[in-house]
């Protein structure tokens, strides 16, 4: 990459501007997971081990002080994609990845965007125990913008048969994830699905909805339960879907 993106002035001046450049290999990762375990590890080392590491030769990981992952693209995925011989094209594309991570766009980390045309979506994902005095969390972006007239967004989630408790979040996309020392829960959520249906445990299920009046973006946040042994992981499966405003005023219509 240094004879690549690294090498254009404007992303040297926004990288040292914006961010704390640092580096580690791959390989070094990988071994001291063999070696010490994944508990044993560093935070800022689980954050990226944990954060459906992709294997690339070369990764770049955009994180916040909060250890949340805000970025990340496989290198060798994005030179496939955005190669140009003058290196103009890929340099452009890089300098928009570290804006728009920095914007809470969450590039490169697999936007759930709904549509008219798709409104529904399954997410298959997982929620891990705090450790370290950090809180570990999963976050699937929800893009509704193609909703300009707003609607319900509707979240029907079943936990998986391990033995962790987790709860799930609602956050709009600007938000910054902070926690509650004594609750190790998001700050500022615009629902908390423990409101509605408590914990859930193994094999459970809940929902939760939120009525937007124009579409916009959102965050839904797992959280491992505290009293969870550390370490503990469960799957979650979240069908993810809006009805829309233009949906519900028909039905109205209809009915009178």
């Amino acid at each position: 990459m240094r004879a690549g993106v690294l090498s254009d002035q404007r992303i040297i001046e926004f990288l040292n501007e914006n961010f704390v450049n640092t580096w580690a290999r791959n390989a070094d990762l990988r071994c001291m997971r063999d070696s010490q375990g994944f508990e044993e590890m560093p935070p800022l080392a689980r954050t990226i081990i944990g954060h459906k590491w992709r294997r690339s030769p070369v990764d770049t990981w955009v994180i916040s002080p909060e250890l949340e992952v805000v970025g990340h693209v496989a290198v060798n995925d994005y030179l496939d994609n955005n190669r140009r011989e003058d290196g103009t094209l890929e340099s452009e594309n890089y300098l928009l990845f570290l804006a728009e991570s920095l914007q809470g766009k969450l590039p490169g980390l697999g936007n759930t965007v709904l549509t008219s045309e798709q409104p529904s979506q399954r997410i298959l994902d997982v929620f891990r125990t705090a450790e370290y005095g950090h809180q570990d969390y999963t976050v699937i972006v929800i893009d509704t913008t193609a909703f300009e007239r707003g609607g319900t967004l509707i979240i029907d989630i079943e936990v998986g048969d391990e033995k962790a408790y987790g709860s799930f979040h609602l956050l709009d996309a600007d938000h910054k994830l902070t926690f509650d020392a004594a609750r190790k829960y998001p700050k500022g959520v615009l629902l908390e699905a423990s409101h509605d249906i408590g914990w859930l445990g193994p094999n459970e299920t809940g929902q939760m909805t939120y009525r937007f009046e124009r579409g916009e973006v959102f965050k839904l946040v797992a959280l491992g339960w505290i009293s969870n042994e550390k370490g503990s992981v469960n799957a979650f499966q979240a069908r993810i879907s809006i009805e829309s405003a233009e949906k519900s005023e028909k039905e109205v219509h209809n009915e009178k």
